[in-house]
């Protein structure tokens, strides 16, 4: 036993295919393990007792971060919040370098996989809010091949999701952005390196003083990652005022069913998601300002 761990055995696929190959035989005796950050603390407390870890680390191609020629962006399952944080992608979504520079300590940065923060499938998984935002989808390749799942279709609540139990993540993937947008991530915990009490991200587009596009997604105060979509609708279309921001703020918080649990209480929880919403609101409309008198 090891470290207080129960009892397992190491594969080593060679590929994705081994890997699924592993899975469909080990069937639930089997976990994928890369960065292992969730699934470790899981198994030292019993609540996760696999008898294979398939390590997939060592998985070419599945590292990688970069621009495909359409402009989309393509983030290999295996990157970790570190490689994320260091690769400029900050030029494309300010929200999602923020996200991978706030997710736990220096050392479950340089680790934690973006396959293993979102296929947690956690509440508060710190990718998950700008990643709706942008409306990204993921690559998954089972024994039927490969397919798309859009991340708002990904989740089905906490710990629970729609990959097939022979599924692996390969790629995240991120749309062009159709036009300039200005985004921002805001995590609430006690500590910073702690899990979100309540997180939220959000993304904005406007042209002539009006919203083009708004897209606000909450984390931490549901079964899972969302998009506020009543908030989002009232701002649509309009020139944003302080009267909007705080209907938007209020709209959001009326989208929440957050828990009472250690971090904070489910009242405290919405207040949060409140102060969050408005000042992200009032943070993308200042550097969205900015960028339209600057391009004028």
């Amino acid at each position: 036993m090891l470290l207080g761990l129960p009892d397992f055995d190491i594969l080593f696929p060679a590929s994705v295919g081994d890997a699924i190959a592993m899975l469909e035989e080990h069937g639930e005796d089997a976990k994928l393990f890369a960065g292992g950050s969730d699934l470790l603390i899981a198994m030292k407390h019993k609540k996760k007792l696999p008898r294979f870890l398939i390590n997939i680390k060592r998985i070419p191609d599945l590292h990688g971060i970069e621009t495909a020629p359409d402009g989309t962006l393509v983030i290999g399952a295996l990157a970790t919040s570190a490689d994320i944080a260091a690769s400029g992608v900050a030029a494309i979504s300010s929200g999602l370098a923020e996200a991978a520079q706030v997710l736990g300590t220096t050392q479950i940065r340089n680790i934690g996989t973006i396959g293993g923060n979102l296929g947690n499938a956690s509440p508060s998984a710190e990718f998950a809010p700008p990643l709706l935002c942008l409306e990204a989808s993921l690559t998954c390749v089972g024994p039927d091949g490969a397919r798309i799942i859009p991340l708002d279709q990904f989740f089905l609540g906490p710990g629970k999701t729609s990959l097939g139990p022979a599924e692996v993540i390969t790629e995240i993937r991120v749309p062009p952005q159709a036009e300039p947008i200005h985004d921002t991530y805001i995590k609430h915990s006690l500590r910073r390196m702690d899990v979100a009490m309540a997180s939220a991200a959000i993304l904005l587009a406007m042209d002539g003083g009006k919203v083009m596009r708004v897209r606000i997604a909450l984390g931490a105060v549901a079964p899972v990652p969302f998009r506020a979509k009543k908030a989002e609708a009232v701002l649509a279309g309009q020139t944003i005022s302080e009267e909007l921001i705080g209907l938007a703020a209020g709209a959001a918080t009326s989208e929440t069913t957050p828990i009472d649990d250690i971090r904070g209480y489910a009242g405290y929880r919405r207040d949060v998601v409140r102060d969050m919403v408005a000042s992200g609101l009032r943070q993308v409309l200042k550097a969205a300002e900015e960028n339209e008198k600057a391009s004028v």
